[in-house]
């Protein structure tokens, strides 16, 4: 696209350089491919069954992992649900199948740990502009959002440590914790990929 500026009787011409057709195809395809899965049952679905069936094999799941992919593939209220739903599923099997103790300590902690993935999960949803467009931005935004999910999520966690006193968890423990979910965030996000990466191929064969 070319403009030209009148300027002491001479022609000034400036070339500014706008999208072609191929960078509006990519980012449509992209916006288009995201939506087909925010929007869809499925993955959902899918993001609660895996979150739940976790319960069984870890005390408590990696629930900031979770709330980082449901907040960057689903829209904002299936990543709420989703989250909510994979947190309530862990309390549930754990006050049933592991007995957890019936007592203030233990429903503090639970409480704690669900308003932490609920604050979590929706300040990911919030979704920066530089996200929504192109692989680069979203892999960016994944990664801040479980690096920044874990540190306020754990963060809530030792205050209420704090407050309620013992149950303080060591540096060894926190860092396993977040291996862990850095582990989930890779493995679900991969899965996520794999599925955008084969609608956008079959968008674009039409």
């Amino acid at each position: 696209m070319k403009s030209k500026i009148e300027k002491s009787g001479k022609s000034l011409i400036i070339s500014t350089k706008s999208p072609t057709n191929s960078d509006l195809s990519r980012l449509n395809l992209w916006q288009a491919s995201w939506k087909a899965i925010a929007n869809s049952i499925w993955w959902q679905v899918c993001l609660i069954a895996v979150g739940s069936a976790s319960s069984v094999i870890y005390p408590h799941v990696p629930l900031v992992s979770f709330a980082a992919v449901a907040g960057n593939t689903l829209t904002r209220k299936k990543a709420l649900i989703s989250a909510m739903s994979i947190w309530f599923a862990n309390q549930l099997y754990g006050f049933t199948i592991r007995q957890y103790p019936h007592t203030l300590e233990s429903f503090t902690w639970g409480i704690a740990m669900g308003v932490g993935t609920l604050l979590v999960t929706w300040l990911v949803t919030l979704r920066p502009r530089f996200s929504r467009y192109n692989w680069q931005g979203y892999l960016i935004w994944l990664t801040a959002s479980v690096v920044g999910g874990y540190a306020i999520y754990q963060g809530s966690i030792l205050a209420i440590a704090q407050l309620m006193g013992g149950h303080e968890l060591s540096s060894t423990i926190l860092w396993s914790i977040f291996v862990k979910d850095v582990i989930w965030t890779v493995a679900l996000a991969a899965v996520h990929g794999c599925i955008l990466v084969a609608i956008s191929k079959r968008s674009r064969s039409f």
